[in-house]
């Protein structure tokens, strides 16, 4: 069936890929029109996108006269592909506006405009290929169209090595795309956590995101705003089929324990990084973790029957999809307001943001809020569906996934901790305290028309938050009702969410109503107490620190962090028996090495073998810079060894242990990765017969 809506769309493709090849020809004259053209387009697309998912419209399908022999492209509009479309139009106009406000060089830093692209022509090229990977009817079409945006994205990237595993990570998830077209089960789930999940950040693969982030803004607004959640919604392709079978209960495993360990490292990354925009990208890893969760509890409540748990995880994929869509674009464009105005990425140099940039710091503080897991974000509304959906899935298993469910809300628990940690950090370390340099003094905000789309995505992710149940029962209860049969129902309200019809549940728009009223209430109350005619100015509180000197207008810097307090302890460090078993390990697998450093016969050992504080377990000691020594010209080692010949040979000598053979070593590396592999299968496949 031959709808407009999936006409129009593909005409504003094909219009997005003519505006590519414009760019592309004449960078110069073109840029302002394709620029303009491109958000123009892109935000009609939403706009056809949105109609046609409020008005429930039939699938339909159209055969494009494109494609290999006998084989043509078909594209597809159902409600899935209608959200996802939504999602990616939508943010996309909001990048294209910025990269075109931001293309003219800053008066401070002329040479290094930190939003500009090398050309307008890969842009609208970006956007086509993605839209052609959502609106794809056949696996081919979808490859071709991830293909064509990993390579719009890396001609956007700077020249190295970053862009070259961008590249290759995007035709490796179309490759995976074709693959598990035809393939039986389960080679369907291996292709999809070894492409699509390589393209999201699913960890282990997910090396690759960190470096990618450091691109100009508009590049790294595209690749977490919109390739993220791309390789999201092909993953739902590849393991949801409306039609088919339901997947045995084990193909939720693997997706929930590499969730697990992305939510883990993300958000511990996320605490650790010296930079804006890599910080930014850890996040982006622990979003994906919490939804790989969310796709592995829909899975395995699927297989159990369980249409009702099955939405309600489907409800949280869907809006930790948008949150990524709307939050990973604003992210990286307020990251690059942020470089472009005080010159630095670095958290270290930057501070007292607040005052010469409150508008990129506003955005800055609403859309870490939304994905911190504090109410009344709608962070927190995802995180708190996903634990409803635990809380009902204990059924569909034995007590091995029981307490594979049990360690998941923990590590829920401990992704709403690091997320709330990491929005201290940055918000703290960025937007309050005193500027740490003269650069950062003299902050520049970003131009009126680049503060446009950056307070639009702002306020549409508070009012996500506020509103959650009406965008869960208008926007995404029409999706979840095409992939499981069965919709949200009364668990989306006006007011907020609900795990049945008469039981509590989340107030999402309470909340926010009496939140404002305290704000309200306390500004009325410092109004009625009123305010001194003449400003009252003291000494600034500095932790008990001397007045700084002269030499330092902006104070003393160990009066103010530069963000390693937020920084957790390892594990490695905090607990020695982790560490004395990190030592086992590392025996076993590696080869014992030859060590000059070993204390002679009849003297103890170094305190750290015995189990005391030794040096490495005091990581937090400030280190002490060399001293510069001056040579001793009376001192001459050669003269000395002369004099004295016996020196030397009198000393006993102990001669250094020979290597030892490991036990794992002669397997090789590849050998060992298999073997582990194996073993995680064979694990998922017990719990999930068990």
């Amino acid at each position: 069936m031959n709808g407009p809506f999936l006409t129009l769309l593909a005409a504003v493709i094909a219009a997005l890929m003519g505006l590519g090849v414009l760019g592309t020809l004449w960078p110069r004259r073109a840029r302002e029109a394709v620029g303009f053209g491109t958000a123009g387009l892109a935000g009609l697309a939403a706009l056809l996108a949105l109609i046609s998912l409020l008005l429930d419209d039939a699938p339909a399908t159209l055969a494009l006269p494109l494609g290999l022999p006998g084989a043509a492209f078909r594209l597809g509009l159902d409600p899935l592909a209608g959200f996802f479309a939504v999602l990616l139009f939508a943010t996309g106009a909001a990048t294209c506006a910025y990269a075109e406000a931001t293309d003219s060089p800053t008066p401070h830093d002329p040479a290094a405009p930190a939003a500009r692209i090398p050309g307008p022509g890969p842009l609208p090229v970006c956007l086509a290929g993605l839209g052609l990977a959502i609106l794809a009817a056949d696996s081919l079409a979808r490859a071709v169209g991830l293909a064509i945006a990993g390579g719009a994205i890396w001609a956007l990237s700077p020249p190295g090595r970053a862009g070259a595993a961008q590249l290759g990570v995007a035709l490796l998830a179309a490759a995976a795309v074709i693959v598990a077209a035809d393939a039986p089960p389960p080679a369907p789930l291996l292709a999809a956590l070894l492409g699509p999940g390589a393209l999201a950040g699913l960890v282990p693969l997910h090396a690759w995101l960190t470096p990618a982030h450091r691109a100009p803004a508009a590049a790294a607004a595209l690749l977490s705003g919109a390739m993220v959640p791309v390789a999201l919604y092909a993953i739902l392709r590849m393991l949801f089929d409306p039609a088919g079978a339901a997947p045995p209960t084990w193909w939720g495993l693997p997706l929930m324990l590499l969730g697990a360990a992305s939510v883990v490292a993300g958000g511990l990354d996320a605490t650790r990084r010296a930079n804006l925009d890599t910080a930014l990208a850890a996040g982006t890893v622990r979003q994906t973790g919490l939804t790989a969760i969310g796709l592995g509890i829909a899975l395995a409540a699927r297989a159990a029957d369980l249409p009702g748990v099955t939405a309600m995880a489907l409800g949280a994929v869907l809006l930790l999809a948008t949150l990524q869509a709307v939050c990973g674009t604003l992210l990286p464009l307020v990251a690059g307001a942020i470089r472009q105005g005080a010159g630095t990425r670095r958290l270290d140099r930057l501070g007292g943001l607040v005052h010469r940039m409150p508008i990129a710091t506003t955005c800055l503080l609403a859309s870490l809020f939304a994905v911190a897991a504090l109410p009344p974000g709608a962070g927190f509304a995802a995180i708190w569906l996903l634990f409803q959906a635990l809380l009902a899935l204990p059924r569909a298993g034995a007590l091995p996934f029981q307490l594979l469910l049990c360690a998941l809300a923990a590590v829920l628990g401990l992704a709403a901790a690091l997320a709330s940690a990491s929005l201290l950090r940055l918000v703290g370390t960025v937007c309050l305290g005193r500027p740490r340099t003269p650069r950062a003094a003299a902050a520049d905000e970003p131009t009126r028309p680049a503060r446009r789309p950056l307070l639009a995505l702002a306020a549409t992710v508070t009012v996500l938050g506020v509103f959650v149940g009406p965008f869960l029962r208008l926007l995404a209860d029409a999706p979840i009702r095409a992939l499981t049969g069965t919709g949200l129902g009364p668990r989306a309200t006006l007011l907020g969410l609900a795990p049945g019809a008469e039981s509590p549940g989340y107030a999402a728009l309470p909340l926010a109503s009496l939140l404002l009223l305290a704000v309200g209430l306390v500004l009325w109350l410092r109004r009625l107490r009123g305010v001194p005619g003449a400003a009252v100015s003291g000494p600034a509180w500095d932790d008990g620190f001397a007045a700084p000197p002269a030499w330092l207008p902006f104070g003393n810097p160990a009066t103010q962090t530069a963000g390693a307090a937020f920084v957790p302890v390892s594990p490695w460090r905090a607990w020695p028996l982790l560490r004395r078993l990190g030592m086992l390990l590392r025996a076993l697998v590696l080869p014992r090495q030859p060590d000059d450093s070993r204390s002679p016969p009849g003297l103890p050992p170094p305190p750290d073998l015995l189990g005391g504080p030794g040096v490495g377990d005091q990581p937090n000691l400030p280190r002490q810079p060399d001293r510069p020594t001056q040579p001793n010209p009376l001192h001459r080692p050669e003269l000395l060894s002369q004099s004295n010949p016996q020196r030397q040979s009198d000393r006993p000598r102990h001669p250094s242990p020979s290597p030892r053979p490991s036990l794992l070593l002669p397997l090789g590396a590849p050998a060992v990765a298999l073997i582990l592999v194996a073993a995680f299968l064979a694990l998922c496949a017990w719990a999930g017969a068990t």
